[in-house]
């Protein structure tokens, strides 16, 4: 992923040093295939990306800063005559939600996570050598 797609796909210019730009695309793919249960990133036979997985890689950069800082939670209240709500909204936690929601058709393409449903085993057959 270059500077220039990822200008290309998110409308966002960055002013990273190149060496750090490398890092932050690096640890994006890295907890993409880990969000999407790859064992690599998905290429073509030359090795580059399809232009889909590049749009949610991209997006997936551009929630990151966003995002990016400390993590804390964050507090919001909202008021409205004489009651009040607050909430906390851990942003960070959220990032790939907000992809989710956005991008779930290609996230879908290349998801490996299979169903959602999980069985649960009897002690018998919870063996590895099953």
């Amino acid at each position: 992923m270059t500077q220039d797609d990822y200008k290309l796909f998110t409308g966002q210019e960055n002013t990273l040093a190149q060496e750090d730009w490398d890092t932050i695309v690096e640890v994006a793919e890295a907890r993409l295939e880990s969000f999407l249960c790859l064992t690599a990133l998905p290429t073509d036979e030359d090795g580059n990306l399809p232009a889909d997985f590049k749009v949610l890689l991209a997006n997936f950069i551009c929630a990151t800063f966003t995002y990016q800082g400390t993590g804390a939670e964050k507090v919001a209240s909202k008021s409205v005559r004489n009651f009040t709500i607050s909430f906390t909204n851990d942003t960070a936690a959220n990032a790939f939600a907000q992809i989710a929601s956005q991008y779930g058709d290609i996230i879908d393409r290349y998801s490996e996570c299979g169903s959602t449903i999980s069985v649960e085993k009897n002690a018998r057959y919870c063996c590895d050598r099953f």
